[in-house]
């Protein structure tokens, strides 16, 4: 059987934040809607979901098919490091878009891939190593994480699949040189302990035979590092320009978030949050498995 992406008649629905967070991950969508046609079903899913899934995500998804039957994709990335040195990650304190201080974490020097300015928003680019140590991961792999600080009256305008939309087309207008880079040694982004799930109301609206559909969503993200986890589950029927010396996501607007291979564009887990979302200055982030569902 196949998987068909529609460029029309699949709902995109607004977006709604529940405690402060909305998230969409087209990457394990396409390995279940994939994986449910493997079973001989016939698949519909939105023309988003059309992607060429980046290797290195790729390597890390998990399929499970039980009986039902359903399909279950997942990737988790592990507790992964800040590619600055230790020393340059530090726990910090914010004030957010609201007024109220938030726990954040402060990141400075070569850590910072580049803050940019691009179709009216700031983003940046931070490194990532996949694993703390060369001992767990020996092959030393990197991964780009994205933040930008986005407008609320923006994000209403958008639903789950646009705001995939927009993950992509930043990380595509910077990468081909389309920005303003901006001349920051700082970034500070909000500390954030994630967990979120949505039930996809619209592909069981043009799948008849596909009984439920859920994503869930989990992001740790604290000075020692960060952890993204996604499952996706199936039950089938050069010189600088002037410009500020440090940003801080979170003080302006929400913020999006998501994770590139490098060199290639196609987000992995888009995580909008607003404030509803952040921790208090005093607050401790978990990465254990009992915060990721396990």
């Amino acid at each position: 059987m196949t998987v068909t992406f529609n460029e029309s008649g699949i709902a995109d629905p607004g977006l709604e934040f529940v405690r402060g967070v909305a998230a969409i991950d087209v990457i394990t969508l396409r390995r279940a809607a994939e994986g449910a046609a493997a079973l001989g079903f016939d698949m519909a899913v939105p023309s988003q979901v059309d992607v060429t899934v980046p290797e290195l995500f790729d390597q890390l998804a998990v399929v499970e098919v039980t009986p039902l039957p359903t399909v279950t994709v997942t990737i988790d990335t592990g507790k992964m490091s800040w590619g600055a040195d230790k020393a340059d990650v530090v726990r910090d304190a914010f004030t957010d878009y609201t007024g109220d201080r938030r726990y954040g974490v402060t990141i400075k020097g070569r850590g910072i891939l580049g803050v940019f300015e691009l179709d009216g928003l700031t983003l940046a680019m931070v490194d990532v190593q996949l694993a703390a140590d060369r001992e767990t991961d020996p092959e030393g792999r990197h991964v780009t994480m994205w933040f930008a600080e986005v407008p609320m009256a923006r994000l209403n305008t958008l639903g789950y699949y646009g705001l995939y939309a927009l993950a992509e087309s930043l990380a595509c207008g910077v990468m081909a040189g389309g920005s303003e880079l901006l001349r920051c040694n700082t970034v500070t982004i909000p500390a954030q302990q994630v967990a979120w799930e949505r039930r996809m109301d619209e592909l069981l609206a043009v799948n008849p035979l596909l009984e439920d559909a859920q994503q869930r969503a989990y992001m740790a993200l604290d000075e020692t590092g960060v952890r993204v986890k996604v499952v996706t589950a199936m039950r089938l029927a050069a010189a600088l320009p002037p410009g500020p010396i440090s940003w801080v996501f979170g003080q302006h607007h929400p913020v999006v978030s998501w994770l590139t291979e490098p060199g290639a564009s196609v987000p992995f887990a888009v995580i909008a949050t607003t404030a509803d979302a952040w921790l208090d200055p005093d607050a401790s982030v978990s990465f254990d498995d009992r915060a990721f569902g396990g």
